[in-house]
């Protein structure tokens, strides 16, 4: 009986280690965008992660939304409201490059929609 409750825990456990992850199902990780964002330039992509709004891209309508270690640059339209600093937030919008004057050549996802998580 107790090797049988032994085994039990242990898969159980198993299943609870493959059932977390980092990033939220249906979503793509910040983390494989920042290091081959190539790969999905010009796709439509769902990133979720913290919004900080305290950048000096606010001027463009820009924040950087922070997960998986990384960073990545969202652009928003006017029609959309900028989300408050320390927020969760899900962005769904297409992945694209621009030149922008202050910080050069830069990686985004042009915004089409943002949700609090």
């Amino acid at each position: 009986m107790k090797k049988i409750l032994t085994a039990v825990s242990l898969g159980l456990w198993l299943f609870f280690l493959i059932g977390c992850s980092s990033t939220p199902p249906g979503t793509d990780s910040i983390k494989d965008l920042a290091s081959n964002p190539e790969a999905k330039l010009g796709k439509e992509v769902v990133v979720v992660g913290k919004a900080d709004t305290k950048t000096a891209l606010a001027s463009f309508r820009m924040f950087k939304l922070y997960g998986d270690g990384e960073n990545l640059w969202i652009k928003y339209p006017e029609s959309i409201e900028e989300p408050p600093q320390g927020v969760d937030v899900r962005v769904f919008g297409t992945l694209r490059q621009e030149e922008v004057s202050i910080v050069g050549m830069v990686y985004f996802v042009d915004a089409n929609k943002i949700v609090m998580e």
